[in-house]
């Protein structure tokens, strides 16, 4: 079946400011901002699906749109609830070795979470960027935290969200080795299962994304899909050429100046 998914990444929600302790400012939206998200993909004929019910269900993939959550922040719980009472679920990506840590989800919360229909799935043992990482390294952060999240909840971990969107080259042999089904970059792009399902693009909802823009995404709109591609483009070879330390040192500081 040939389908066009927006697949959305959140982080974290926080109050009306978008403020929210434990997380980054500038992926942080509010409630209100995600209450409105729901309620727009609910006004284009859309259901909020997983990646991996998407991927289990091949016939639910027309009029839906996926929701997923990286880094496991102690928001994603309420934003679970919200979205189990409109009738959808969401994948929630996590690092074993911060659950339970503050801010963060703990393993009840997630227990809890998969009991609600949520999909719990891995973001690495820890969250740490492929790309630093030695071959026998990044193996470790993907086998160990399918692993970890598998023993405490009992459930297949067959989805894998590479922090900050590193991708080292071998990334989907590696993976694949480990027993997952798919990859959920940060590409940007719509997912068009038709092309093979291994490599899953998401938009990225940021505190500065619009009612407007993220209408838009769901209703798969060419220009400004195009635009956000580019951007994509640039940043990524930002990282390449500053490098990761150097990259993220430059971003902090950005972002204190326009805070």
């Amino acid at each position: 079946m040939n389908s066009a998914i927006t697949v959305l990444m959140y982080h974290a929600v926080g109050n009306e400011r978008g403020k929210c302790a434990g997380a980054d400012a500038h992926y942080t939206i509010t409630w209100r901002q995600f209450d409105s998200h729901l309620a727009l993909s609910a006004q284009a004929g859309l259901r909020v699906r997983s990646v991996a019910h998407l991927l289990a269900a091949p016939a639910d993939r027309t009029r839906s749109v996926a929701f997923t959550f990286d880094d496991g922040h102690r928001s994603n719980g309420p934003a679970a609830e919200r979205i189990a009472r409109a009738g959808g679920s969401a994948d929630f990506f996590v690092n074993p070795s911060l659950v339970g840590k503050p801010h963060n989800l703990g393993w009840s919360d997630l227990r809890s979470m998969a009991d609600a229909g949520m999909s719990i799935q891995s973001h690495g043992q820890e969250h740490r960027y492929l790309d630093d990482l030695s071959p026998a390294e990044v193996v470790a952060q993907l086998v160990d935290s399918k692993k970890a999240i598998e023993d405490h909840l009992g459930r297949p971990v067959t989805l894998f969200a590479p922090p900050g969107g590193r991708m080292p080259p071998n990334l989907r042999l590696v993976a694949a080795r480990a027993g997952y089904a798919a990859v959920c970059s940060s590409r940007v792009g719509l997912w068009r299962t038709r092309e093979g399902a291994w490599d899953v693009p998401r938009l990225a909802v940021l505190q500065s994304t619009s009612d407007a823009q993220l209408a838009r995404w769901v209703g798969h709109d060419w220009w400004e899909l195009t635009n956000r591609r580019a951007c994509y483009l640039a940043l990524a070879s930002a990282k390449r050429l500053l490098g990761n330390h150097c990259y993220e040192r430059l971003r902090g500081r950005l972002l204190r100046i326009g805070a």
